[in-house]
C-alpha cells in the first residue's frame, strides 16, 4: 500500500510538474511577444515625437512666412495709397488731374504711360508673391532703372 500510494504520489508530482512546466513555457511565450509588442509601441512613439515636432517646425515657418507676407502687402497698400494719391492730385497750377480728359488729348502717350505702369504693378504682384528679383532689378542704381510702382520692394539698393 506505500507503494501505490507513492506511485500515486509520483504520478500527481509528474503531472503537476508537467503542468507547471506548460505553464512556465506559455508565460515565456506570452513575454516575448510582450516585449516584442513594447518594441513596436517604443518606435511608433518615437516616430510620432518627431512627426509632432516636424508640424510644429512647419507651423512655425508658415507663421513667419505669414507675417513676413502681411508685412509686404502692407508696405504694398501704402504704396498703392501713394499711387491713388498721384492719380487723385489737385495742383494749383493744372487743376485737378482726370486720366480720361489726358487720355483724349493724348491717346499714345497715356497708353505708353499706363501699359508701362500696368507692367510695373504686375511686377510688384510677382514679386510680393514670391519671385526673385531679376538682376536688372538687384543692381538698378539711376531713378530711370527704378521700378516706380513698388520701389521698396523691387529695388532695394535705392535710396530715399
Amino acid at each position: 500500500m506505500g507503494f501505490k500510494l507513492a506511485l500515486i504520489m509520483f504520478v500527481v508530482m509528474g503531472v503537476v510538474g508537467g503542468i507547471g512546466y506548460w505553464y512556465y513555457q506559455d508565460t515565456q511565450k506570452k513575454l516575448a511577444i510582450l516585449h516584442e509588442n513594447n518594441a513596436k509601441l517604443e518606435v511608433a512613439a518615437t516616430i510620432q515625437t518627431q512627426a509632432i515636432e516636424s508640424l510644429e517646425q512647419d507651423i512655425k515657418q508658415a507663421k513667419e512666412i505669414t507675417k513676413k507676407t502681411e508685412q509686404l502687402f502692407a508696405a504694398s497698400r501704402v504704396q498703392v495709397d501713394e499711387l491713388r494719391d498721384k492719380f487723385n492730385k489737385t495742383s494749383a497750377l493744372l487743376g485737378k488731374r482726370d486720366i480720361g480728359t489726358l487720355g483724349q488729348a493724348k491717346p499714345k502717350v497715356i497708353a505708353k504711360i499706363v501699359t508701362r505702369g500696368t507692367k510695373n504693378i504686375n511686377r510688384c504682384f510677382e514679386i510680393v508673391s514670391g519671385s526673385q528679383l531679376t538682376e536688372r532689378e538687384a543692381n538698378a542704381e539711376k531713378p530711370s532703372q527704378f521700378n516706380s510702382s513698388c520701389p521698396t520692394i523691387a529695388n532695394p539698393n535705392r535710396v530715399r
